[in-house]
């Protein structure tokens, strides 16, 4: 199983306002720093025109990792593929593999906000179908010398990319949550998933999987699964506390109230201005969020050994806190958790 640390989305909310250039010499250091620790590879996560600077580019932000790394994985997850030119997509990934010489990972998700895809110029309807096909596109781009395409959305013939990735097979996941229409697209084509998950959904979505697959004649342990979880660790469980109070719930109540995930109205129609009660409770003190010293984490996250995973994704902070409890997050988890998740047992 690879274990990433991310996804990075650099993030500059009220609480914590950095610069942009400071969030993206930071995603480099971290990233030379998850290198050294062991983690298999750092991944990072897109949305556009948000408030807080939230990347929206991830191959390009992958560029200047790619170079002053040698061995880790370079995963976007997740790259929002509907709301780009997916041919475009493929070129840029293309030369990230270049530059990375072979450690591109690319997930591609669908998205979901109205307000990216009308910034995009993208028709908001048929999302899934959409991103079914720029999938496909990127696919063939990636792993065929020449290639067309004809669907709904997207048109192609006789394509050939002139930079050519490393790999002769990009490795590609399907990025998409619960929903049963993804879960059951990519057990059709046999098609890697990648679930964000909590631990009472996420061996569910994989028993969906594992059921579609056979239903379209794929041998399940063929196919491969990877699990997202935010998780939240410091060296005891009061500095966790301190952690998760003044980093990740001022980040989250911003996302949740006032920039689109949480849209509730009040009795008079007006928005939502403050959290419901017990919200902070449902995201913070959560027992399928991780969060804690390391005995209480590796407790926690132990029942991914059962989910047969290819890779898991550690969100550990957005690299726009603080520096000194993020180094402390991944070396913490790196030597007191890891090496559980590595042997698939008790420590």
């Amino acid at each position: 199983m690879d274990i990433v640390v991310g996804p990075y989305g650099m993030q500059s909310p009220h609480a914590y306002r950095r610069s942009q250039s400071d969030m993206y010499d930071d995603l480099v250091a971290h990233a030379q720093y998850a290198e050294e620790l062991g983690y298999d590879g750092i991944a990072l996560t897109e949305h556009s025109f948000w408030y807080d600077g939230y990347c929206p580019s991830l191959l390009t932000a992958l560029g200047p990792v790619a170079v002053n790394t040698s061995r880790i994985k370079l995963v976007t997850g997740t790259l929002l593929v509907p709301q780009h030119d997916p041919l475009k997509v493929a070129e840029q990934a293309a030369v990230v593999d270049r530059l990375s010489n072979g450690r591109l990972v690319l997930g591609l998700g669908a998205g979901y906000r109205p307000e990216e895809f009308h910034g995009h110029g993208v028709e908001v309807g048929r999302i899934g179908a959409r991103f079914l096909e720029a999938y496909e596109v990127v696919r063939r781009a990636l792993s065929q010398e020449t290639f067309s395409f004809e669907g709904e959305f997207y048109h192609y013939k006789g394509v050939s990319l002139k930079t050519r990735p490393l790999q002769a097979e990009v490795p590609m996941w399907v990025c998409a949550g619960f929903a049963e229409w993804s879960v059951k697209a990519a057990a059709k084509r046999g098609w890697p998933y990648c679930t964000t998950g909590d631990a009472e959904c996420g061996p569910t979505v994989f028993d969906q999987y594992d059921a579609f697959a056979r239903d379209f004649g794929h041998d399940p342990r063929t196919l491969k699964r990877a699990l997202f979880k935010d998780l939240y660790i410091q060296r005891t469980d009061e500095e966790a506390d301190v952690l998760t109070e003044q980093d990740y719930w001022p980040a989250m109540r911003d996302q949740f109230i006032g920039f689109g995930f949480f849209r509730m109205k009040n009795p008079d129609g007006t928005q939502v201005t403050e959290p419901p009660p017990g919200m902070k409770e449902q995201f913070i003190i959560n027992p399928n969020r991780p969060r804690g010293g390391p005995a209480k984490v590796r407790e926690m996250i132990r029942p991914v050994l059962g989910y047969g995973l290819d890779m898991l994704l550690v969100r550990l902070g957005w690299a726009n806190f603080r520096d000194d409890r993020m180094r402390i997050s991944m070396e913490t988890f790196a030597k007191e958790v890891m090496p559980m998740l590595r042997e698939g047992r008790k420590p």
